[in-house]
């Protein structure tokens, strides 16, 4: 699942509200607009960060809690039970592991089934069913209410909409702000300074997150916010902006090291459909005067998204079969089909990956590793390397299950499942923790390159 947030909303199944008004901010990045720009961290000026990483300890999830019996008509109860059926059956016949984690599903679908038959309402239906699902134990698999779903296909096809500060950020395992990862240009948050690695600790004085855990940076257009944000090694200050209208597409970054031959790329998630075409317009602006002698691919706040993404930005890399996805009933290959832009078939590569760094971001990680195509650097990954196929429901509700393991070439199924890609090179980090300029995982690539 996608962690990320845009401009306080969960990317993966829920957004800002659309805005209506004539203050907008477009965020789509034109392919070919502006030259590269020189990166922050300079070799032999810039003084790195301390990695050392002390991640707070993440409560154990609690037992999941019932809501009380609503009296609903029964044709409301007969359409739920349909539904809980249905998705009961997807499970049992298509998850990937068939002794379902060591639960026992039965006894689960028939907890959930008396749940329905005493009455809830849609609400309470709805998450009962992420509940259910959540019994698995299983990190990626997840189901959506009808209204999920529709924002999600929304965003999907139109690319962000939403009405907020204008910065894509994300949450920090066991803390209570989040940081910022991308400034949309010409945003609030652009305007007022913000810039990636900035942690955002308050709105308002308050919480970041409401208790539905929507972020409390939305709100009407135009009207005031204040953010209380926090710069790596700086202290805390309070910033105070208006709520604007952001329409486009995240964008990812790129810039070239100074007075080297290496590029940098930050590609903050696969969960985008324009990202290899930006991509492919990064390294040709970054080749454009003069090849690369070497290529730094940033997925450490990437936590994967959609296959055919993840696909196209490895074929840009690497080439041909490179390991099997396999179900209960048999294997489909992972083949990639090539594509060179500006030398990207041949130039070096150094791969950062971190906690964060899940589901496709690693198996485009550790793809390029084996195909001998990159080293990669930064912290272990997440080790969620399974795919998710959707089944939809009469109601307009929806469930991605992991039906399949990936099987790296050479390697058993599900190799890197549970134990993620653990780096040629170790330097966790965490993006509150450093700026672009003291990188401690940036600056050990960039060592790399020029060592090879």
């Amino acid at each position: 699942m996608l962690l990320a947030v845009v401009a306080g909303a969960t990317a993966a199944i829920a957004y800002e509200r659309r805005g209506s008004g004539e203050t907008s901010v477009l965020a789509q990045t034109a392919p070919g607009a502006s030259a590269v720009r020189s990166c922050l961290y300079v070799p032999g000026r810039s003084v790195p960060a301390s990695p050392t990483i002390r991640r707070r300890a993440i409560p154990p999830s609690a037992a999941p809690s019932h809501p009380q019996p609503t009296k609903v008509d029964a044709a409301v109860t007969t359409r739920q039970l349909s539904v809980q059926g249905a998705l009961w059956r997807a499970v049992r016949d298509h998850y990937v592991d068939a002794a379902f984690r060591g639960r026992d599903w039965k006894a689960i679908g028939s907890r959930y089934q008396a749940l329905i038959r005493r009455g809830l309402s849609d609400h309470d239906f709805y998450a009962a069913m992420k509940a259910m699902v959540g019994e698995l134990g299983d990190a990626h698999s997840y189901y959506q209410s009808p209204f999920e779903v529709r924002e999600e296909e929304t965003r999907l096809a139109r690319g962000v909409d939403v009405v907020g500060v204008g910065a894509w950020l994300q949450p920090i395992a066991g803390e209570d702000h989040v940081v910022v990862i991308v400034v949309f240009p010409g945003s609030p948050a652009a305007t007022v300074g913000l810039r990636p690695h900035d942690a955002i600790v308050r709105v308002d004085r308050g919480p970041v997150l409401d208790r539905a855990r929507r972020p409390r940076t939305l709100g009407p257009e135009g009207s005031r916010v204040t953010l209380t944000v926090q710069r790596p090694g700086g202290p805390a200050r309070d910033i105070t902006l208006r709520r604007r209208r952001v329409v486009g597409h995240v964008p990812i970054d790129a810039c070239r090291i100074s007075s080297l031959r290496i590029g940098y790329i930050l590609i903050p998630t696969f969960l985008e459909r324009t990202i290899p075409d930006q991509l492919r317009d990064a390294l040709r602006r970054l080749t454009a005067e003069e090849p690369l002698e070497g290529l730094i691919l940033d997925h450490r706040v990437n936590s994967g998204g959609l296959g055919n993404v993840a696909t196209a930005v490895m074929g840009l890399f690497a080439r041909g079969l490179q390991g099997h996805w396999a179900s209960r009933t048999g294997r489909e290959p992972l083949r990639l089909r090539s594509e060179d832009v500006g030398g990207s078939q041949t130039v070096p590569l150094a791969v950062l990956v971190d906690a964060e760094t899940a589901s496709f971001a690693e198996i485009a990680s550790g793809v390029l590793r084996l195909a001998r195509r990159a080293r990669v650097g930064g912290g272990p990954t997440a080790g969620n390397v399974e795919r998710l196929k959707a089944f939809s429901f009469e109601d307009g509700s929806r469930a991605w299950i992991a039906t399949e393991v990936f099987q790296p070439l050479g390697q058993t199924a599900g190799a890197w499942e549970g134990v993620g890609i653990r780096p040629d090179f170790l330097v966790p980090t965490r993006s509150d923790r450093f700026t672009e300029e003291t990188d401690p995982a940036l600056g050990r690539a960039v060592e790399v390159l020029r060592r090879r």
